[in-house]
């Protein structure tokens, strides 16, 4: 039980920074478009949450042989699925860093060559993102209780799917940046660097359904994009919805299944007295 709580208290951790720092950025949106390069500082940030707070690489996550030797089969086989989850998303984390910083180099360096780049460092944040958003919305459907710890981790999970957005965004205002209503900077950056904030703000309108004025919604892969995130965002809110409406529901089915039991075992227990004294 030790181990479950400890557990436990380390997603709880998790939910509480990747809400904190979610909220920073939005805060200090505005302020990135003064230092753009920040964004794609912000990217790794954020999932390396989950490496730092959520991973096997700290010695505090390691699960103790002691300690997993007393648990059943079947939470054995539960935590090294954890485990597994826990170094997946470790090394995805490595592998967008290392794109991360290759692809920022050469949109300075060589910004026509950073087209061909674009479709891998896209596939490797689509595989790291929505997988982080996979794994906290098992973790929240695993919690036995709802409580502020959850709800914070529902909020980052909201968010989470914005920022996966801005990714996406991105790439594409690298690809096709016709289909973006940008000014020109006087800036000596690429385009997908300087308006990496503008963008950015941009995949929250379309989460929130507000939509956004940068976007020209004429050209398909925009359109799409668009249409995805909110689509994205509204799924997730549903899907939210029934696990946070159900959790109640089995809290009362097994607090009356306790009752039931009790008010049967003192029937029992009457039942003895009344037999003994005849």
């Amino acid at each position: 039980m030790a181990l479950l709580n400890r557990l436990l208290q380390q997603r709880h951790n998790y939910y509480r920074a990747l809400l904190l720092i979610e909220v920073l950025v939005l805060i200090s949106l505005s302020s990135l478009q003064r230092a753009p390069r920040l964004v794609g500082v912000i990217y790794v940030v954020i999932s390396g949450v989950a490496v730092l707070l959520d991973s096997p690489l700290l010695p505090g996550h390691r699960l103790q042989n002691e300690a997993v030797g007393g648990l059943s089969a079947q939470l054995r086989s539960k935590l090294q699925r954890v485990m597994v989850r826990r170094r997946l998303i470790a090394i995805a984390w490595v592998a967008c860093v290392a794109m991360e910083v290759l692809w920022q180099s050469v949109l300075t360096v060589r910004p026509n060559l950073a087209v061909l780049l674009c479709g891998p460092h896209l596939l490797l944040w689509l595989i790291l993102l929505p997988y982080m958003l996979w794994s906290l919305m098992n973790a929240l459907a695993e919690e036995p209780v709802f409580s502020g710890p959850v709800l914070m981790g529902a909020a980052g999970g909201y968010l989470l799917v914005g920022f996966t957005g801005g990714v996406v965004l991105n790439s594409l205002l690298v690809l096709e940046p016709a289909a973006f209503d940008l000014p020109q900077t006087s800036s000596r950056l690429a385009a997908g660097i300087a308006h990496a904030p503008t963008v950015l703000g941009a995949a929250f309108g379309c989460l929130t359904t507000l939509g956004s004025p940068v976007l020209r919604l004429e050209h398909l892969s925009v359109l799409i994009a668009s249409v995805g995130i909110a689509v994205m965002g509204q799924l997730y809110i549903a899907i939210l919805i029934a696990g946070v409406l159900g959790k109640p529901r089995q809290l009362t089915a097994v607090r009356k299944a306790a009752v039931r039991r009790s008010s049967a075992g003192s029937r029992q227990g009457v039942k003895r007295v009344s037999r003994s004294r005849r």
